[in-house]
């Protein structure tokens, strides 16, 4: 079947096939095993990504390494988020004596002179968030000792529990590694390949990794794929012209009431023809003249086995690459038994899997990543400032509310449950404001920065994402609100105080990601803009490519969800104990994100990218700063609330400064190695499982690698076909 992406009327019966390839759900096979009675059926792959479409529904209890056919990444998310819930029923075990012991305390109910109102009043507000708080039992040290003790106990124990975390992680990615094969298991990425040789690269690079790679002349080395990499802006930039004439195209359909002979709108055909034929010619040119080739190259092999020797004897260090960047590719210094080509070293790493790699970002040259990292740096400086500006003046606006009832009420006397409602208000605005910035502004705003960094695969953008969206929302939901109402007003429990405040963000948090991801109003929208384009029939102005992206579910966006888990997590063991009740906030508030996102994964997303492993390590890393925050957040708070040094948090900080600094989880690998007892499968034999493969995502070979896969599975069901009749007419 001829796809032509930029169809005009849109079919929507292909936009349907192509929405059931690539939901949640791993396909059905129907291609089948060998030693399988049933008589082989052809199976149906969408044209336009070349994914299988019927496909088989997970049901929602099913184990979460069901999950394995969308990569590692995905399984060890969901384990990462019940080892989080496990780590706050733990913290909840001290919280329960810890609110039971605060209910009961006396301080909030003590009289005190105001200094503005010169009237006796109590301690705190009445409320019931600082009647839970920490605040109301200041005058009970012994109580306040025990819990800290307490907290020194859970923290040791949550030491424990990471360093058992991250190996049962391990395992679990060996385990889904075994059973799932992928084209990265036979695949290394080659960089620093000399580009302007007038050579075929393909032929030279199989010649060298099957003659020159490995040190052992009696070990075969068979190298079955060679895919390079281009610099393809200038196919970037003819398609970005197709996006104009596109626009020109409805508008000129639009005016003539969709008349499709008009002379405007075949203008805009032609115009889009001659830039298809363009690219097509683009690609041509790079695949057999080399022209724009980016001097990086993937290389396939018959087995792992193969592709770990290679890597293993081919190692560089991070001062190799430094050399050869400064040396503009040249690498001064090298030993004749180093990998190279014309006295550039060759870079060995694993391959990324093919779905994981921004094609667009691969060739950049260093230089370019640089500066465009640097001025993510900067720009995320400059609006992390300015929500903090917005947190300040919202803060001050209630600081001075507040000072004014005060006068009023000495003036001619206010009533104080209408005071007390007005700062509850001003309270509310100034929680909703700051976890709705943070969602609505910091997470969209985060992903911007990260795409102008020019980085080369999914996994390192979510890292990088998830890393800047952690801290800004720890920033803004926990720093900004202690460095404002603690450090500048010294308003830890009165009026508007950072208890009440920061009691008020911990309920919203909790609830506020659970009930948008229930409503889930991207979903909805998308599923408006699905029916009324649909409704519009051969009138819909949407090309085959938009009618294929609009009849998808939307897309899942892992490191937001890493980024949501974890700033709870550092918001809570920072301020748990002096607010217990945000450690049951962010209980339920967790537990419910996991029921609802495993729902909204398993049937109202789409995943487009193969996140790898990397991503959970990095998420575990950035996790295990609780062990710091906990003790860190208890000193930071008993320091203005006791005004003295508390030597148990102070042990406790200790501990987590060398957890952080120490290489532990290092010393536990070593000493507790993980092994993996994958049985070895050649590349023939599991590429026909491969979802997806270099050369059909590679930009370049897409179109062409796509249709040779098609007629692969055809001539694959026709063989099995002819096996399944001898079989039967042997039996008979």
């Amino acid at each position: 079947m001829d796809y032509n992406p930029l169809k005009m009327p849109c079919d929507w019966n292909v936009a349907r096939k192509h929405a059931l390839a690539r939901r949640t759900a791993p396909d059905t096979k129907v291609h089948h095993d060998d030693d399988d009675d049933e008589e082989p059926r052809k199976p149906e792959t969408c044209p336009c990504c070349g994914f299988e479409i019927e496909r088989k529904e997970i049901p929602y209890c099913d184990d979460i390494k069901s999950l394995k056919f969308l990569g590692a990444g995905f399984p060890l998310f969901y384990n990462f988020l019940k080892f989080c819930i496990l780590l706050l029923c733990l913290q909840s075990l001290v919280a329960i004596f810890n609110v039971l012991s605060n209910y009961h305390g006396e301080f909030c109910q003590q009289q005190t002179l105001n200094p503005i109102s010169q009237q006796m009043e109590p301690n705190c507000q009445e409320s019931i968030f600082l009647q839970l708080s920490i605040a109301n039992k200041l005058n009970n040290s012994e109580v306040v000792v025990f819990i800290q003790k307490a907290n020194l106990i859970m923290l040791i124990i949550m030491i424990i529990l990471l360093q058992l975390f991250r190996r049962h992680q391990k395992k679990l990615d060996n385990q889904i590694d075994e059973s799932q094969l992928t084209p990265s298991d036979y695949t290394i990425m080659v960089t620093n390949i000399p580009k302007t040789l007038n050579v075929n690269y393909r032929w030279e690079l199989t010649n060298l990794f099957q003659n020159y790679a490995v040190s052992d002349n009696n070990f075969q080395i068979t190298v079955t794929k060679v895919v390079l990499v281009y610099n393809i802006t200038e196919i970037l930039a003819e398609e970005a012209k197709i996006q104009t004439t596109l626009q020109k195209k409805k508008i000129s359909l639009q005016t003539s009431n969709m008349n499709y002979d008009s002379q405007d709108v075949r203008d805009c055909e032609i115009e889009i023809e001659t830039s298809q034929k363009r690219i097509k010619d683009l690609q041509d040119e790079y695949f057999w003249t080399n022209r724009q080739f980016s001097g990086i190259a993937l290389v396939s092999f018959e087995s792992e086995k193969m592709k770990d020797l290679i890597l293993s004897q081919n190692t560089h260090t991070l001062f190799d690459k430094v050399k050869t960047f400064l040396y503009s590719g040249k690498t001064p210094g090298l030993d004749e038994m180093e990998l190279q080509w014309q006295s550039q070293k060759l870079f060995l790493e694993q391959a990324p899997e093919p779905n994981d790699i921004l094609w667009e970002n691969l060739a950049t040259l260093t230089q370019d990543k640089i500066i465009a990292r640097i001025k993510g740096f900067f720009i995320t400086l400059v609006f992390q400032g300015i929500t903090y500006l917005i947190i300040y003046y919202l803060s001050i606006r209630c600081i001075r509310l507040v000072q004014n009832e005060e006068l009023e009420k000495r003036r001619i006397g206010v009533d104080d449950k209408e005071k007390i409602k007005k700062i509850q208000i001003i309270s509310f605005t100034i929680a909703s404001t700051i976890v709705l910035v943070n969602k609505l502004l910091i997470e969209p705003l985060m992903k911007w920065i990260t795409k102008v960094e020019k980085i080369s695969t999914n996994t390192k953008f979510q890292i990088s994402y998830a890393n800047k969206l952690i801290i800004a929302l720890f920033v803004n939901a926990a720093i900004v609100s202690y460095v404002i109402d603690i450090l500048i007003f010294s308003n830890v429990y009165g009026f508007g105080g950072f208890m009440y405040n920061e009691t008020l963000i911990f309920i919203m948090n909790a609830a506020i990601a659970p009930l948008i991801w229930l409503i889930d109003p991207m979903s909805l929208f998308r599923k408006l803009q699905r029916d009324h384009s649909v409704s519009k029939g051969n009138d819909s102005l949407l090309t085959q490519r938009e009618a294929n992206e609009i009849m998808e579910q939307i897309d899942y966006q892992l490191a937001m969800r890493y980024a949501d888990i974890i700033k709870t997590m550092w918001l809570t063991f920072f301020f748990g104990t002096a607010i217990p009740l945000g450690v049951f906030s962010s209980l339920i508030g967790l537990s419910l994100f996991y029921l609802i996102d495993k729902y909204n994964l398993l049937r109202r997303r789409t995943v487009k990218e193969n996140i790898s492993q990397q991503l959970s390590w990095q998420m575990i890393n950035m996790l295990e700063f609780v062990v710091l925050f906990n003790p860190l957040g208890n000193t930071a708070v008993s320091m203005f609330l006791n005004q003295k040094f508390d030597i148990y948090s102070a042990i406790g900080v200790i501990i987590g400064l060398s957890f952080q600094f120490l290489p532990i989880h290092r010393c536990v690998d070593a000493m507790f190695p993980v092994k993996n007892f994958e049985d070895p499968v050649s590349y023939k034999k599991a590429q026909i499982e491969f979802d997806t493969d270099y050369d059909r995502e590679n930009p370049v070979t897409k179109e062409k690698a796509i249709a040779e896969y098609s007629l692969q599975l055809q001539g694959i069901t026709q063989e099995k076909k002819v096996e399944y009749q001898i079989m039967h007419e042997d039996h008979y």
